[in-house]
């Protein structure tokens, strides 16, 4: 990496800190929302349709639908399939909850599948062996930025009549066998949240080529209202809707993701030259992925090695974070217990990861300052 071996400055380590989402806000997105404020149509309008326009292009999809979260895209995509009671949805046990709550919003089953070990993503064989009359559909998440295993997957859902829904909100711009992650499956969610590739600072999006599933989450977003008729409302909807200041910002945004993504890529590349000799697993990429590393990731060997590990970062002033939820094993879902047991991959792999930042603005005295950190944190653990 140019300008970081060799840095003639001493490095200050008491003066840095390194937090998990470090947002690149600037000039351009506050100009955008100024001129957006003073248009005089702030709330859901001309800018959400453009975001969706150029999200859709972006993903080689015909259509995207904007929405309030990450959250909310799944909850609308999961809605317009009609998943309802006592419909099951297979999907990963290792992921952040919003990918699992939405499922039961609707009364239905998430039906926990293991993951693999390397990849971290839910593994096809896993997807077909819990599949009964009761499931509806598939949501395959593309952990840390690194797409799931698509192919197989749609094979499984083609077999069995299933919906796919990708959840995509860590991956936005990752690429499977050279097609973008969001245009693999029936729909793709993602999320435009502040620590995302891309933000909204608030706001998801979902993309589709089928027009019919568009107009019914349109409708979803807005209540379930009828473009025809004024306080119509056909569906039982909910309030989605992103507004056009949000939007403004993710226009701007859109326009950097490339490099965003070739920032991060570089850093991996980095961080794991100067890590690689550790007994640790460093992220990776699969060789039909394009990896866009939405965060960096080690898994250590036990449980106390990584709570030692990341006590060290702290007292080194490096924000991290667990590798995320072991769903089943959450206060709120006290029925899914069983699933503790059939996913022991997730469980163990949950309990040794963790994760630092992969900022697109690290700068490269903070890269080696980071690459230093971790071996001094691993080594001590």
């Amino acid at each position: 990496m140019k300008g970081v071996q060799g840095a003639k400055k001493p490095l200050q380590t008491h003066k840095i800190k390194i937090p998990i989402a470090k947002p690149d806000i600037g000039e351009e997105e506050i100009q955008a929302v100024m001129e957006t404020m003073r248009s005089g149509w702030v709330t859901q309008g001309k800018k959400v349709e453009e975001l969706e326009e150029r999200f859709a292009k972006f993903c080689n999809v015909k259509h995207a639908v904007a929405v309030s979260s990450g959250t909310g895209a799944l909850h609308t995509a999961l809605t317009a399939i009609g998943t309802k009671n006592g419909d099951e949805v297979i999907t990963t046990p290792l992921s952040c909850i919003a990918t699992a709550n939405p499922i039961r919003y609707l009364n239905a089953k998430p039906v926990f599948a293991d993951i693999n070990p390397t990849t971290l993503n839910i593994e096809p064989v896993e997807i077909e062996a819990r599949i009964t009359r009761k499931t509806k559909a598939i949501v395959a998440v593309h952990l840390l930025g690194h797409p799931a295993d698509m192919d197989p997957i749609m094979e499984i859902a083609k077999a069995h009549n299933l919906e796919v829904i990708e959840d995509a909100c860590q991956a936005c711009g990752a690429k499977y066998k050279g097609r973008t992650v969001g245009s693999i499956g029936h729909m793709g969610c993602f999320s435009s949240y502040v620590g995302k590739l891309i933000t909204t600072v608030e706001g998801g999006i979902i993309t589709t080529n089928d027009a019919e599933l568009t107009e019914k989450m349109r409708s979803l977003r807005n209540l379930g209202s009828s473009k025809q008729e004024k306080f119509h409302h056909p569906l039982l909807g909910y309030n989605y809707k992103m507004s056009d200041i949000h939007a403004t910002i993710g226009i701007v945004q859109l326009k950097k993701l490339g490099k965003y993504i070739r920032k991060k890529r570089k850093n991996v590349l980095f961080l794991n030259e100067k890590l690689q000799d550790l007994k640790i697993q460093l992220p990776a990429e699969e060789k039909y992925a394009f990896n866009v590393y939405y965060a960096y990731h080690l898994l250590l060997r036990t449980r106390a090695k990584r709570e030692k590990t990341a006590k060290s970062l702290e007292n080194q002033k490096v924000e991290t974070r667990p590798l995320f939820s072991f769903i089943p094993a959450q206060p709120c879902y006290p029925e899914y217990r069983k699933s503790i047991r059939e996913c022991p991959r997730a469980r163990e792999i949950q309990e040794r990861g963790l994760y630092v930042s992969n900022s697109p603005r690290l700068t490269n005295h903070e890269l080696e300052y980071l690459a230093s950190a971790l071996r001094r944190a691993v080594s001590e653990s």
